[in-house]
């Protein structure tokens, strides 16, 4: 699945809210709505968004969600890979409640 089929966008952190932006440039995170339950719910309605921070962009490790951190690499959603950041893990997984969705975001693909 491409990133681009997910509605992705970009983010920028502002302390307890966030607000977004339109290229990678201004970026520090990206939203996108979580594969395993677009394809569960064939499409985007009452499927929820994951919201992957990046620390190296300025984001504190207090920032919710967590405790996950990626560096964003790329130009834009077509060729966007998150990578680990040091010490972290390179994979996406969803914690708590929900559907536990565990993957990965390499050049604009979603496995």
């Amino acid at each position: 699945m491409r990133l681009t089929d997910l509605e992705p966008q970009f983010l920028r952190y502002e302390g307890r809210i966030f607000s977004y932006v339109d290229t990678i440039a201004d970026a520090q995170g990206v939203r996108f709505l979580c594969p395993k339950c677009f394809v569960e719910n064939k499409g985007e309605i009452g499927t929820h968004s994951v919201i992957c921070w990046s620390s190296s962009r300025g984001v504190p490790d207090e920032a919710s969600p967590g405790p996950g951190r990626w560096r964003l690499v790329g130009t834009g959603y077509e060729d966007l890979s998150l990578m680990e950041e040091p010490g972290k893990s390179r994979s996406v997984l969803l914690t708590g409640p929900g559907c536990a969705w565990h993957g990965f975001v390499t050049n604009g693909d979603v496995t």
